[in-house]
């Protein structure tokens, strides 16, 4: 186990749809991987919304982003991993586990995880991110023979200071944490695929004189091609510019907070903690919590195109907090467990 971060670019989307309920998963999580420059999406798919403990309707803290051909999973709660079974999640799929901070709603799903994943017999090594002290923490479960992890590499990466890169080898996941603000060192996450390449004008690469082929994958790919005639065409004005690649944030637990609004800019979603209503937001404050007026008034400011509230105290209404908010940002989803959100 060892811990890692650094900087890198992030990459911005400009939709969001409807919640529909949860029922191509499992395709999602299980089909092969597009080739280059094919269109992908996000889908993120809520494993668990309540705050602090569990209730009959809404597990511990969980959200799976999936894609096709792999998923990551944000914060694992109790009964994370019976959800994303349900979900028809496959856990042979599952790229990385980010972990917000080591509240027990956020984290105590995890040791049973990894377990499953050893005794399943795991071949590629698992990217385990989170605050300082995951390290320790499972170490300690390790030594204990809690785990249970078998032959299967577990890489922790340990966040530090104002974040950054979360690297995840053989994966299309762009990943980077930011420090929230809670009561203890807790992260938040930014999950996105890589832009996309732009679209190429067969007609004119044909008036161009380039034969349909290998050579346009070139093209279309950025790079100049030489013609039998020995002539080198370049791509400007056969393709169109680059498509930013669909992006999220996960920002919870915290506060309102500066690295919440730079998570989230410019996102299709930025998924919020919204623990309380705003008439209790001095006591959300009090417990380093949000209500969902102060998740949408973040959501605004970083221009983020739409806003899931997540995180809710079993003693709110999720959709009567999603309605409070949309005054000020439209675009507003109370998160349901199983419920697929696509991007």
């Amino acid at each position: 186990m060892r811990g890692a971060a650094a900087g890198r670019p992030l990459a911005r989307a400009a939709r969001f749809r409807r919640l529909r309920a949860a029922r191509r998963p499992a395709a999602a999580a299980g089909a092969r991987r597009p080739g280059v420059g094919a269109r992908v999406r996000l889908n993120l798919i809520p494993l668990g919304t309540s705050a602090g403990r569990p209730t009959l309707s809404r597990g511990a803290s969980a959200l799976a982003v999936v894609t096709e051909g792999a998923w990551v999973l944000c914060d694992c709660g109790e009964g994370a991993q019976i959800a994303a079974l349900r979900a028809g999640l496959s856990l042979s799929r599952l790229d990385a586990v980010l972990i917000t901070h080591l509240h027990g709603d956020h984290f105590n799903g995890l040791p049973g995880l990894l377990g499953t994943l050893g005794l399943e017999g795991r071949q590629r090594p698992l990217v385990v991110a989170g605050p300082p002290g995951l390290t320790a923490l499972l170490q300690h479960l390790e030594r204990a023979g809690s785990l249970g992890t078998g032959d299967m590499e577990v890489r922790v990466l340990e966040q530090q200071g104002n974040g950054g890169e979360v690297r995840i080898e053989g994966s299309q996941f762009l990943v980077e944490s930011r420090p929230l603000a809670h009561r203890v060192p807790t992260y938040g996450f930014r999950v996105a695929l890589p832009d996309r390449a732009g679209t190429l004008d067969v007609a004119r690469t044909d008036a161009a004189g380039v034969p349909r082929g290998p050579l346009l994958a070139d093209l279309k790919a950025g790079r100049p091609v030489t013609l039998a005639d020995g002539r080198v065409v370049g791509p400007e004005g056969l393709v169109g510019p680059r498509q930013r690649g669909p992006a999220m944030a996960y920002a919870l637990d915290t506060v309102p907070c500066p690295s919440a609004v730079d998570l989230g800019r410019g996102v299709d979603a930025l998924v919020h903690e919204a623990t309380y209503e705003d008439a209790r937001a001095a006591l959300a404050h009090e417990r380093g919590h949000s209500t969902g007026v102060e998740a949408a008034r973040i959501a605004a400011e970083a221009e983020a195109a739409g806003l899931v509230l997540t995180h809710f105290s079993p003693s709110v209404d999720g959709a009567a907090l999603a309605d409070e908010a949309r005054a000020i940002h439209p675009r507003i989803i109370a998160a349901q467990d199983l419920a697929e959100i696509p991007l």
